[in-house]
């Protein structure tokens, strides 16, 4: 069975649609631009709120808060809020945004980060973290890291790592997504679950399952797909791997290397057992 690059190309098409949807993001703020404020004490209440620095208790405004350094406790902005250091508790708004988040918790519909979050979670429709995320959850509609994630749970109806790691006890959602490697306690759960490169954690369960490697429990779904090698079990309607080291159980059971045991109505294996065999097939 040789390699296919289908998986990934099914990958991308999914999410196409929604990553063209989010790609909107509210005006990004200019940085720099933000020094020209004064320093604010305690706290700032109004329409809007500007500050270079802010010690205190925090920012309320009715529109947007913006500081270029906020040490407090709580940016709530009816709109939005904006920091390039945020040091405190909470950003609560329409819209968060941080260069680096240390704190609590992004709380909005709408939370972005563009260097590090160091926190509780993100919470929103909308989560991305720019680089890395060390935090215990991500929660919402569309969760997104684009380096390392760090923690314990990213829980969403869209679940995307991009180049860095994934090391957490879970992904679930209706569509999990790692392009390197996922290291997991218990693994993923959704419809769709895809990691790009290798996966180690206990089980990926959906409705399709993909990984280039798998090491750790079971692959369990409808479809299970293995580019190179899965090492301990396969179970599902269809089971499709490179190299198998464990057991297939499915309808249909297809591997190119078989070490080990398959069992279901039609088993194929080009190196290890028959080449066709109905029932159980072995290859030592």
């Amino acid at each position: 069975m040789r390699r296919t690059h289908l998986p990934r190309l099914v990958a991308l098409l999914l999410l196409v649609a929604p990553a063209g949807a989010l790609a909107e993001s509210p005006p990004s703020l200019n940085w720099s631009g933000m020094s020209g404020g004064e320093d604010a004490y305690l706290v700032q209440f109004s329409w809007d709120n500007h500050a270079d620095e802010l010690w205190g208790l925090g920012q309320f405004a009715l529109h947007i808060n913006a500081a270029h350094e906020f040490y407090g406790v709580l940016q709530l902005g009816f709109w939005g809020n904006r920091a390039r250091d945020f040091i405190g508790a909470i950003q609560l708004g329409g819209f968060n945004e941080a260069y680096n988040f240390v704190g609590l918790a992004q709380i909005g519909a709408w939370n972005q980060e563009h260097r590090e979050f160091w926190g509780l979670m993100q919470l929103g429709a909308f989560n991305q973290a720019g680089r890395e995320l060390y935090a215990v959850a991500q929660i919402g509609g569309y969760n997104e890291v684009h380096r390392a994630f760090c923690g314990l749970f990213m829980v969403g109806l869209v679940n995307r790592a991009w180049s860095g790691d994934l090391l957490g006890v879970s992904q679930v959602g209706a569509i999990n997504i790692v392009y390197n490697e996922i290291y997991s306690f218990l693994g993923q759960f959704g419809l769709w679950n895809h990691v790009e490169n290798k996966f180690w954690g206990p089980f990926q369960v959906g409705l399709y399952n993909y990984a280039d490697r798998f090491s750790g429990g079971a692959q369990i779904g409808v479809v299970n797909w293995i580019d190179d090698e899965i090492m301990l079990a396969q179970i599902g309607v269809v089971n499709m791997a490179r190299s198998v080291v464990g057991v297939q159980i499915g309808v249909l059971n297809v591997a190119r290397k078989l070490r080990g045991v398959q069992i279901g109505l039609l088993n194929m294996s080009r190196d290890g057992g028959l080449p066709v065999m109905p029932i159980v097939n072995a290859g030592f």
